[in-house]
């Protein structure tokens, strides 16, 4: 048997005798019985405490402005949260939106966001997404996995949404050292860490970032693998837009008139300069309708020819059709992002050409260059001499669009391959080495490397930190203008990325092992129109990195208040999700905020058992829940987790809008304890049956906090299983002029004041996580 927590000891059950809840009911009939009881009370709303007593059934909106159907904002294998539930393959996890509860933060849309397919624009990913969504003052695209951003533990994680909302103000401009800046409204939250790094990160906002906070910035926890690149896939798209001139004697209009005479086909022949053959095909095309092309231009499709490809005006041979991504085509990758460009006629379908440029000093690497693309694609380079330059020059159309569609055409375009992401170190060092090559220099202790592309700085950053290093990243404006060789030319803006050879002995940041931790070298502020951005990310730590920095991503605001990105969802396909995540080998299906939906979810449940649903079902609430609700799940649900908030009415009327909340809150909790009672695991655990009493500790309601505890001790008994949490932020409506006494995150001396207070109360099995910090208080 596993080693399990004393909290489980005398609490275990075997996993072999265990049988859902709902089981039971279904065989017995009772369930049937509950879901025409279900259908009654949506016709007659008083599924919670506010006893909206509306037409649901028929689209009538109370409270929580949900009808007919439950509203889905997402569903996913949950990581996060209590152990207990999320085990090794996670807890199936629906979110609900909505809520009957009236308990945002972006970036502007050049932002980088880091990917797995190398840093993009915020912009960008928004225009990736499908299905656009209107919600209040924006609007919601689904990303749905396409994509995955980096959270801040250095783990992909799948985009889920992504949003878009107008805002003028200001924005926040932090300038971490090392790394490139970041922009954010004032209420954007990052994860930062203030005094030594044992403290452990907090998340504030942006405006509350100060000169010498220390920010995250994340190793990436990514091996690589092979690639092999797909070139006609690479390539297809360029040559879809190239054409072949194709000139026509004479147009439509000028034949048809012709064709309606009775003249011969010699003698229209003779006319138009068409042979008689093509004319007799024309003339039998007109009088049935038929009609013939005029373009002026032919597409240039590709053309395969065994193991290699080309264009069908290209001459053979083609280069080849798959290319391992090895060290050798990474270095001329790199090499191309230093010297690279590609040239081209615009009325020439075969006049692109891939140019390499280097200094008379640098004819070595030139004939290096030439040799590797003779070995790598089976071309012919030509290596020119010129009055300042030496130029290693193909001119093949798939080979110069191949560079171009994978690294950019020309010094302001440039960046990393996206494919180059997923490979391997001893790549990623290749492609680097040939940066270095053609553009770096030696500093002494680092490399460094400029170019004129942010796109190619950001992305070469990306490398360094997938390589366990801490680059670099400088920008310097240039003077606008200045004099070359007796002509004016205009100048752009330089960044400077700088790679460490080895370890410093003193840096200003800290290497933590898994993150690095840098410190906040500039905080400013500018003013800013237009629009804003901000991704949700399927995962249970809710961050990702901008670019390179962890920053909060949205979440339960939007989805219960705004009910961006949220689906009416049919009883049939609540159904589906349940079955999916079972599929996925999720260890149960937890409910998130379902009080105002329990009906559509006894509605589901009879199509789940038919279709093999076996998983416990957890119901994650505010306990805001009326006693007519919980009759309804009386026999359905195995594991209540509800989440007591306030004590005090005072605090409920004027945070929640419920006065009644604590009052409704004891007799649901009460409810729910007599239903189940004490939370029981397997042998592994896993919870199995009973409640779970979350309380999230608010700041400045410790005496909250108090009462609570001492409520759960004396009423439900000292054996009761509590989170007590800490991770409460602010969000949603919180800001510095309203309810300004909850616009920080709690206080570690609040947090160890709460425990102190369960350990009074003789509470003792509380989650895993937490009794480790009360062990380390020695309570």
């Amino acid at each position: 048997m596993t080693q399990l927590p004393d909290f489980c000891r005398g609490f275990v059950r075997p996993r072999k005798q265990f049988e859902p809840a709902y089981m039971e009911a279904y065989r017995s009939g009772c369930l049937a019985e509950k879901v025409e009881q279900a259908r009654a009370m949506l016709r007659r709303c008083r599924v919670c405490p506010r006893n909206c007593d509306v037409d649901r059934w028929n689209g009538q909106l109370g409270t929580c402005a949900s009808g007919r159907y439950a509203d889905v904002a997402s569903y996913f294998p949950h990581l996060g949260e209590e152990d207990v539930l999320r085990g090794w393959r996670g807890s199936g996890t629906i979110f609900f939106g909505r809520c009957n509860l009236k308990c945002v933060f972006c970036l502007p849309p050049e932002a980088y966001v880091a990917t797995d397919r190398g840093p993009l624009p915020i912009s960008h990913i928004f225009e990736t997404g499908a299905d656009e969504t209107p919600g209040p003052g924006g609007v919601v695209r689904f990303v749905d996995g396409r994509l995955y951003a980096w959270t801040r533990h250095g783990t992909p994680a799948p985009i889920g949404k992504a949003f878009r909302h107008p805002y003028a103000g200001e924005l926040v401009w932090i300038k971490p050292y090392n790394c490139p800046p970041v922009s954010l409204t004032p209420n954007h939250e990052l994860f930062i860490v203030r005094g030594s790094a044992s403290d452990g990160p907090v998340r504030i906002r942006a405006d509350a970032v100060s000169k010498g906070d220390y920010l995250i910035v994340p190793k990436r926890q990514v091996r690589g693998r092979d690639v092999v690149l797909d070139v006609p896939a690479i390539i297809a798209d360029a040559g879809r837009s190239l054409r072949k001139p194709r000139r026509a004697r004479m147009s439509i209009q000028e034949l048809a008139p012709l064709f309606a005479q009775s003249w011969t086909s010699a003698e229209l022949a003779g006319m138009t300069g068409y042979h008689p053959a093509y004319i007799r095909k024309l003339r039998g095309l007109w009088p049935n309708g038929g009609t013939w092309s005029t373009d002026e231009h032919q597409a240039n499709t590709l053309v395969p020819e065994g193991e290699r490809v080309r264009f069908k005006t290209e001459r053979r041979p083609g280069i080849p059709a798959r290319l391992p991504l090895d060290e050798s085509l990474a270095w001329l990758l790199g090499i191309y992002c230093a010297e690279g460009h590609v040239t081209a006629v615009r009325s020439r379908p075969n006049s692109y050409r891939v140019v390499f440029s280097f200094g008379h000093h640098e004819s070595a690497l030139a004939d290096r260059v030439a040799s590797e693309l003779r070995r790598v694609f089976g071309v012919a380079p030509q290596v020119r001499w010129r009055r300042t330059t030496v130029t290693v020059e193909v001119g093949k159309a798939s080979l110069a669009l191949f560079f171009r569609e994978l690294c950019g055409s020309n010094a302001y375009t440039k960046r990393v391959p996206a494919p180059l992401f997923q490979a391997r170190p001893p790549v990623l060092r290749a492609f680097l080495q040939g940066v270095i090559d053609g553009d770096g220099y030696d500093q002494g202790r680092h490399y460094a490397v400029n170019t004129v592309s942010e796109g190619l700085a950001v992305g070469l950053f990306e490398l360094g930190l997938r390589l366990g290093m801490l680059p670099s990243y400088h920008r310097r404006q240039a003077p606008p203008r200045k004099v070359l060789e007796g002509r004016e030319v205009r100048q752009s803006p330089l960044f400077y990325v700088k790679f460490p050879k080895g370890p410093r002995r003193r840096t200003k940041w800290k290497d933590c092992g898994a993150y690095f931790l840098v410190p906040v070298h500039k905080v400013g502020r500018r003013p800013y129109s237009g629009w804003v951005f901000n991704l949700e990310v399927d995962d249970p730590d809710h961050s990702y990195t901008a670019p390179f920095i962890a920053v909060a991503n949205c979440q339960n605001f939007d989805i219960s208040r705004l009910n961006i990105g949220c689906v009416p969802t049919p009883p049939e396909r609540l159904a589906e999700m349940m079955l999916e995540l079972q599929a996925r080998g999720c260890h149960n299906i937890n409910l998130v905020t379902p009080e105002h939906v329990v009906p559509q979810i006894v509605e589901a449940l009879p199509i789940a058992i038919e279709r093999g649903l076996r998983l416990p079902i957890v119901y994650n609430t505010s306990a805001y829940d009326s006693l007519e609700s919980l009759a309804l799940m009386d026999g359905l649900v195995d594991i209540y987790m509800p989440d007591f908030k306030y004590w005090d009415p005072a605090k409920a009327r004027k945070y929640l809008k419920a006065e009644d909340y604590p009052e409704a809150a004891r007799r649901a909790i009460l409810e729910m304890h007599r239903q189940v009672g004490d939370l029981v695991f397997d042998e592994n655990g896993l919870a199995l049956r009973g409640v779970l009493v979350r309380h999230l500790v608010m700041p400045g309601a410790l005496d909250d906090t108090r009462e609570i505890l001492r409520w759960i001790a004396e009423n439900l008994g000292r054996d009761t299983y509590v989170n007590i949490m800490d991770q409460y932020h602010p969000a949603g409506m919180v800001n510095e002029t309203r309810y300004p006494e909850l616009n920080r995150p709690i206080t570690p001396e609040e947090y160890e004041t709460a425990l102190r207070y369960a350990r009074a109360f003789g509470l003792w099995r509380l989650d895993y996580r937490w009794r480790r910090i009360w062990l380390r208080l020695a309570l």
